[in-house]
C-alpha cells in the first residue's frame, strides 16, 4: 500500500511540470515571449495590456490557449482581457494557427474576475468570464459565456450574476444583495439562473443559434446599476 501512495505521488510531482512546460511553451510560441508579454493599443480603448499563461484547452478540433490580460496603468472603465489563441501540435511543440487577441473584454480596473472552462454547455467548450466593478456604492458583476468554435470564440450570452447596492444605501433603508448561480445546463439548448437574496426568482436562457436568450423574450428581472 506504501510503495502504491508513493508511486502514485510521483505520477502527481511529474505530471504538474509536464503540463507547466507545455503551458508555457505554447505562450512562447503564442506571444513570442516567456512569461508575459505588454501589447500595445488593446481592445475598445487601444490600452496597453499585460498578458501572462492562463490555460491550455483540449477541444475537438485542436489546443487553444487562453491568456488573461490586464491593464497597465488602468482608468476605473478600463476592462480586464482574455485572449484566445489556437493552436496546432507538432512533434517539436506548437504552431499558431488564429489569434484573437482579446477575444473578450469584461470587468473594471483593467481586470477580469475569475474565469474558468466548462464542457457542459456542449460538444465545445465553454469559458465563463467574470466581470464587474462598483459605481457610486452600487456593485454589480456579469458573467459571459464564450464557445470556442473551430472559427474563432463566440459570444453565447452576457448574464448578470450579483447586485448589491449596499455602498449606496442611506437613511436606514434596507441595501438589496442578489446573487445567481448557473444550474440546470441542457447542452445545446438551455440553462437557468437561479438568483437568492434579497429577492428569489428563476430565469430560463435557451439557445437560439449562436446565442442564449432569456425564453421569455423579455428583460432580464436582475437589477443593475
Amino acid at each position: 500500500m506504501k510503495l502504491a501512495f508513493l508511486t502514485l505521488l510521483l505520477v502527481s510531482a511529474s505530471a504538474a511540470p509536464a503540463a507547466d512546460d507545455q503551458l508555457a511553451a505554447a505562450f512562447q510560441v503564442a506571444f513570442g515571449k516567456g512569461g508575459a508579454v505588454v501589447l500595445k493599443r488593446q481592445g475598445e480603448m487601444k490600452e496597453n495590456v499585460r498578458y501572462t499563461p492562463g490555460d491550455l484547452v483540449n477541444a475537438p478540433f485542436g489546443t487553444v490557449l487562453l491568456s488573461p490580460g490586464e491593464v497597465v496603468s488602468p482608468a476605473h472603465a478600463s476592462s480586464g482581457k482574455l485572449a484566445a489563441i489556437y493552436l496546432t501540435r507538432t512533434d517539436k511543440g506548437f504552431t499558431v494557427e488564429k489569434k484573437f487577441v482579446p477575444a473578450t473584454e469584461t470587468g473594471s480596473f483593467g481586470k477580469i474576475g475569475e474565469w474558468s472552462v466548462s464542457k457542459s454547455f456542449g460538444e465545445l467548450p465553454v469559458v465563463s468570464v467574470e466581470g464587474g466593478g462598483t459605481w457610486q456604492g452600487c456593485t454589480v458583476s456579469v458573467t459571459t459565456l464564450l464557445e470556442l468554435t473551430p472559427d474563432g470564440p463566440k459570444q453565447l450570452a452576457s448574464v448578470p450574476m450579483t447586485y448589491d447596492n449596499s455602498g449606496a444605501v442611506t437613511d436606514g433603508n434596507k441595501p438589496t444583495r442578489i446573487s445567481g448561480r448557473i444550474e440546470k445546463i441542457v447542452p445545446g439548448k438551455s440553462f437557468d439562473v437561479v438568483y437568492f437574496g434579497s429577492k428569489d426568482f428563476t430565469e430560463k436562457y435557451v439557445r437560439k443559434g449562436d446565442t442564449y436568450v432569456l425564453a421569455s423574450d423579455g428583460e432580464s428581472r436582475m437589477q443593475t446599476c
